[in-house]
Order: C-alpha cells, then sequence, then structure tokens
C-alpha cells in the first residue's frame, strides 16, 4: 500500500516520529575509522547537542548504540529533555575489523583490491573481520521496528550513526537502495524527522 492510499483510507492516527541525530563532532583528529567503543565527544559536540535539545519537544525517550560519542550524547539529550535514555548495542556502527583505527589512505595502501571489491559491491562488502552495511541492517532494522511499535503515536530520538541512520531512513524510503545513503546527507548534531502512520513513513525533515 502507497501513502495515498492509507490517507484515502480516512483520517490516519497521529504520526510516531522518530528524530535521528548523529553524536558529534568527536575528537578524532585524524581521520581514522572507528566504531565500538568509539571516540569521546569533543567539546564543540557537547555544545552543539545543547543547543540541538532545545529545537526537540515532547520527546518521550533517547535511544542510542553504547558507543561512547553516542552514550554521551544520548544522556546529554535525555537530561535536558528530561526523558529516558536506552542504549542498543544492535544500533552500533559497521564494526571496521582489520580497519579499525586506520585512515583510508592506508587501508587503500595495505589493501588495494579489497578496496576495489568494496567499490564495487558497498553494500555487501565487509572488511577482514568486520562487517558489511547489509550486516548492520540484519542487526538494527529488528530494533528500529520494535521501538517504533512501543512508541505508536509517540515521539523519540535516536542517536545514530552513518551506518544505522542509513537503515533508518530506508523505513520511509523501502526504494533507496542501501549503499546510495550517503545522498542524504546526515551531519552531526542535526536533525532528520521521520513520520510514520503505521508501518508506512515519510520524509518529514532533512538535516535540519
Amino acid at each position: 500500500m502507497g501513502m495515498l492510499a492509507r490517507f484515502l483510507d480516512g483520517t490516519p492516527p497521529p504520526p510516531t516520529r522518530l528524530w535521528l541525530t548523529r553524536a558529534g563532532p568527536v575528537e578524532n583528529p585524524q581521520g581514522v575509522l572507528y566504531s565500538h567503543p568509539g571516540r569521546p565527544l569533543a567539546p564543540a559536540g557537547r555544545a552543539a547537542l545543547a543547543a540541538l535539545a532545545a529545537r526537540l519537544e515532547a520527546v518521550v525517550h533517547v535511544y542510542a548504540p553504547d558507543s561512547r560519542a553516542e552514550a554521551e550524547a544520548a544522556q546529554l539529550l535525555a537530561e535536558r529533555l528530561g526523558a529516558p535514555c536506552t542504549l542498543e548495542p544492535a544500533l552500533r556502527e559497521r564494526a571496521w575489523g582489520a580497519w579499525e583505527g586506520l585512515d583510508f589512505a592506508t587501508v587503500r595502501r595495505r589493501w588495494p583490491e579489497h578496496v576495489e571489491r568494496w567499490k564495487r559491491d558497498e553494500a555487501g562488502f565487509a572488511p577482514p573481520g568486520g562487517e558489511s552495511l547489509e550486516d548492520v541492517r540484519r542487526r538494527a532494522r529488528p530494533v528500529l521496528e520494535e521501538l517504533l511499535q512501543r512508541h505508536d503515536g509517540e515521539a523519540v530520538v535516536l542517536v545514530g550513526n552513518c551506518t544505522v541512520n542509513r537503515v533508518a531512513l530506508q523505513l520511509v524510503l523501502p526504494f533507496l537502495p542501501l549503499e546510495q545513503g550517503l545522498r542524504f546527507e546526515q551531519n552531526y548534531a542535526e536533525l532528520t524527522e521521520l513520520r510514520f502512520y503505521g508501518p508506512d513513513g515519510v520524509l518529514a525533515r532533512l538535516n535540519g
């Protein structure tokens, strides 16, 4: 069923709102790849997230992975919003395996054949000992769907990351290939709003 059919069936119930953001800026002066446990928030990140909280209202819960920057950001937002906070390991950024802590130049130099495979199959490729985008979708999507059911008709915040936020976008844009998610910018401490009417959703606001 498309969105028009859902609205033609009658007045829809109040939407469930999922606000997406990302924790940052983080302390990563070398620009390396990182996942869990991740990097701490930089002072600029804490300030940006504090300002972000002032733009949110009626939020009943804040969710995030249990990684350093995301957990700190979620707790900061939850305190300012007066809402509970839950950390979900299944929402972690993709694991980079042997590439963890390395910059792209080093990865290209050490694993040129892997980089070529990555370019040919961005969604399915996993670094040595790491995860692919598809791996993250398989673990994160059920958690996202469950929290939307839990908070039907309410507003919640997800302090996500580059990969999990792409998975969330697919909930309202099912035609969007996972590897094309970077075409939608989701910057640190900005807001993307997804509104769900039952299982169907719309992209109501992108990146602030």
